[in-house]
């Protein structure tokens, strides 16, 4: 190789090596992998100072939904510096109830509120007991003195004993390897915080396309904050062994607020058998919040087949509303759409403004795969479903079905009229009007009924097993 092209080589590679290294290297920051089952995965990144030997270690700010059983702990800065000896965690916040009972047998002083011209009183002595809403106490004289805490305006403690937190705190029992400050990682799962998403589908005039939008709704309840995290949401059914029984924890008296966030950038790619969302920015996610993250850019003039489906068997007297449209690259979808609920509405060309017309629950969709939303029942088409005649013999089931179907429309419209089998039967289907075998549970016969006109059918049924 030419020695010039050789040092050019040389130092790209050396320059390269150093951008790889420098974009690989973890520093101290918080992400937070979500599932839309109710639990969370939080790796935090945090600088931890260590003697050399054994060191008692408080990691604070841990959700109180915290399981334990889950914690994992990795020095990255040297995988072999630091050993954990034990862990434990300690979950017994600070509260008047908690103190009071650790001050048993001790001494407090007690301000009691006044009346009126009563200034109140002063006491001072041992805690006898503390049961209720009551507290015994021992007085210098040894004269015993019961007190409701309504009637007491101050207490004072001589300290804080030493086995309560102000916050959820994972407490280590570490061995360093020697002195100095190491990057740290904590891995947990949580739960009490999820996700789901939701959709906004708003049709058209002709009722033929769509515009659609999906919105991730983040609820946090852990009893943790994640501040500039790093987001990820994990889509798909993740089979959990046994859900951990949720820890004792202190109630915080937060409102929900819902958040609005712009700009979503969420990258969706493959994970395992999952799909996996990647928020292309850090964000917060407050205790007791719920947040919204725009999920997928908006698709516009996705089309739309609306389809009105009669089964007798599950609502003999209604027609149902169904919306059908495919999840393709070519209509602005084309993802892996995660679970949740998507809400229809149809603009009012009197005003202008959009108007609820019906919502469903969808299940997790690949792409290229079909969506069919049933988001309400016809008004103005009424059926009617009679047994004309039926022969029950030991094995064999034979029965004549009239359906009337009434158009009170001022345009005629087409019912897709469903005949539902049971899976385990054979069955056979004669008719004076064409059906489709769609598969081996359902016959499905399209009639059309013009505008404000009744139609009838008959067909019967021949079953055996």
């Amino acid at each position: 190789m030419n020695t010039k092209l050789l040092v050019i080589w040389a130092i790209c590679s050396l320059v390269c090596g150093s951008v790889i290294a420098e974009a690989v290297t973890p520093s101290a920051g918080v992400g937070i992998t979500i599932y839309n089952e109710d639990f969370a995965v939080v790796k935090e990144r945090r600088e931890m100072d260590f003697e050399k030997g054994v060191n008692k270690v408080k990691f604070t700010d841990v959700a109180s939904a915290i399981d334990p059983t889950s914690v994992n702990f990795k020095c990255l800065s040297d995988p072999d510096a630091v050993k954990i000896l034990e862990q434990n965690y300690e979950y017994d916040l600070v509260n008047t109830a908690s103190l009071l009972k650790r001050y048993i047998d001790q001494e407090v002083s007690i301000n009691v509120k006044g009346n009126g011209a009563d200034r109140g009183d002063f006491l001072k002595g041992t805690l006898s007991a503390f049961i209720g809403n009551d507290l015994i106490v021992k007085d210098i004289s040894g004269g015993m003195t019961v007190i409701s805490r309504d009637s007491i305006e101050r207490i004072r403690l001589a300290k804080m004993p030493d086995d309560l937190v102000t916050k959820p705190t994972l407490v280590w029992l570490a061995a360093a390897q020697d002195k100095g400050s190491k990057l740290c990682q904590v891995t947990y799962t949580t739960d009490s915080i999820g996700w789901q998403a939701d959709y906004s589908a708003v049709l058209n005039q002709t009722e033929d396309k769509l515009d659609l939008t999906g919105w991730v709704t983040v609820t946090n309840n852990s009893g943790g904050s994640y501040r500039d995290a790093t987001i990820k949401l994990i889509a798909g059914d993740v089979r959990r062994v046994q859900k951990p029984s949720p820890m004792p924890r202190r109630s915080y008296a937060k409102a929900m607020g819902a958040v609005m966030e712009a700009d979503s950038g969420f990258a969706e790619k493959p994970f395992m058998e999952y799909h996996l969302y990647t928020l292309g920015r850090k964000s917060t996610i407050n205790n007791n919040q719920v947040k919204q993250i725009e999920l997928i850019d908006p698709a516009q003039n996705v089309p739309v087949k609306k389809l009105f489906v009669y089964e007798w068997q599950k609502k003999s007297d209604k027609v149902q509303i169904k919306l059908e449209f495919e999840n393709k690259q070519e209509y602005g979808l084309g993802i892996a759409l995660p679970k949740g609920k998507v809400r229809v509405f149809k603009k009012d060309p009197a005003d202008g403004t959009l108007e609820f017309v019906g919502e469903d629950l969808i299940d997790h969709t690949a792409k290229k795969e079909k969506l069919s939303l049933y988001i309400g029942d016809a008004f103005d088409i009424v059926p009617e479903h009679r047994i004309k005649n039926a022969k029950q013999g030991r094995r064999t089931r034979s029965q004549t079905h009239e359906i009337e179907l009434r158009n009170r429309k001022d345009q005629p419209v087409t019912v897709c009229v469903d005949e539902k089998f049971p899976a385990y039967v054979n069955w056979q289907v004669s008719s004076d009007i064409k059906y489709e075998k769609r598969d081996s549970t359902t016959a499905r016969f399209e009639v059309t009924i013009p505008a404000d006109s009744t139609k009838t059918f008959t067909y019967t049924v021949v079953q055996d097993w």
